[in-house]
This record gives structure tokens, C-alpha cells and sequence, in this order.
């Protein structure tokens, strides 16, 4: 089946992630030399789309729908997780069972001198809603590795960061926000750091994604 059609009928199972992988897709199809692409955190349920996303697989088949020497990287510190990933991903796609951050900081391994990640797909560190600042900061340190291996026109794309509000409740059930409106989940720390720096916000849903985060 061709990927855009396989892909299409996928994407309602994507639930709240349907809309930004529709975007990173729609990203990619811009990039015309051969792209790479680097995710931490692979593919661990079969057919789970809604509830993780199914990114692994869905890049696969995109790279092999490109068919012109594109790479898909994925990293992944649970040995189940990858097991399971390379039982249903092809040869395509190179799957490591190491903490994310030192392998991304060894990502020279795998790249020549001059290639550069296309797309940096983070969602290794589950999170917790109620604290979810040890997520943010592992994802946080994550995008610090790869800073050598992207450029300008690397797409970021975190999983699991929703836009998050701060407030209360008044006696009539009001809410009242005391914050203006920020990232929250795994994408906290990493959306400071982009502001800083002065990044081109790309998109915000359920996951968020930037551009121009080095000059």
C-alpha cells in the first residue's frame, strides 16, 4: 500500500497526536536530500496507536516510501521495548538498547561530518503529570547532546507537552489564570530553553515543535 494511503487511514487512531504527526510528516516531504531521523523512546505496544503513537513505525514506512537512502535511528533503554520494535520495524531502521542521552551524544557513530538529524523526535522519559520536571529536564538534556548533530533547520518535535495553565477556581466555578499560558509535560524545560534562544515556534498541540533552535 502507499504510504500516504496506508498512512491516512492510520491517522484517526493517532487521537491527540493525529494533527502534529500530520505536520511533521507534511515537514519532512520539504526535505528533499535524504533525511535522517533520530526519536528516543521506540515503538514498546503493537498496534497501540492511540495510546503511544506508533512514531517508529509510521517513520519506517515513511523512509521507505522515500526509498532514497533516508535513516530512522531509535533509542530506547528498555530491552523489551526494543524487541518488540524490531519485530515489527524493517531493517531500515537502526534500534539501540542504551540511555538515550549518552547514545545521541554519540551519534558521530552513525552520521558523516556533514549530515545533519532532519528530525529530532523526543519521547523516552514517561511522565508524571503531577511532577513531571524529571521528564522535562532528561529531554532537556537529550536536545543538549544532539546540539553538534542539528542545525537550523532541524525540526524538534516533543511528545507529551501540551500547553499548561496556571490558576484557580472562584466561588461561582470561574477559572482564573494567575500565569499566562506555557508548555507543560516533557516539553517544560526544553520550551524555556527555546524561548532563550530565540527558536521559530513551529507548532503547539498535544506535542510541541520548533525550528532555528542553532544559528
Amino acid at each position: 500500500m502507499n504510504f500516504f494511503d496506508w498512512f491516512n487511514n492510520v491517522l484517526d487512531k493517532l487521537d491527540k497526536r493525529s494533527v502534529s504527526i500530520k505536520k511533521t510528516i507534511d515537514f519532512l516531504e520539504t526535505k528533499k536530500d535524504p533525511i535522517i531521523i533520530l526519536e528516543t523512546g521506540c515503538l514498546r505496544k503493537i498496534d497501540s496507536f492511540t495510546g503511544d503513537g506508533q512514531s517508529t513505525l509510521i517513520f519506517d514506512k515513511y523512509v521507505q516510501h522515500r526509498n532514497d537512502g533516508s535513516k530512522v535511528f531509535s533509542v530506547d533503554i528498555n530491552p523489551a521495548h526494543v524487541d518488540i520494535c524490531k519485530s515489527v520495524v524493517s531493517e531500515r531502521v537502526h534500534v539501540e538498547v542504551e540511555d538515550s542521552v549518552r547514545f545521541i551524544s554519540k551519534m558521530d557513530r552513525y552520521l558523516d561530518k556533514k549530515e545533519k538529524i532532519s528530525l529530532l523526535y523526543l519521547d523516552s522519559f514517561d511522565v508524571n503529570w503531577l511532577y513531571p520536571f524529571e521528564s522535562s529536564a532528561h529531554h532537556l538534556k537529550e536536545l543538549t547532546a544532539a546540539i553538534p548533530y542539528i542545525n537550523k533547520d532541524t525540526l524538534l518535535v516533543v511528545d507529551d507537552a501540551p500547553i499548561a495553565m496556571q490558576g484557580y477556581r472562584d466561588e461561582k466555578n470561574n477559572f482564573k489564570l494567575i500565569k499566562n499560558a506555557s508548555i507543560g509535560g516533557k516539553g517544560y524545560l526544553i520550551h524555556e530553553y527555546a524561548q532563550s534562544v530565540g527558536a521559530e515556534f513551529y507548532f503547539s498541540h498535544y506535542q510541541i515543535a520548533y525550528k532555528n533552535l542553532t544559528k
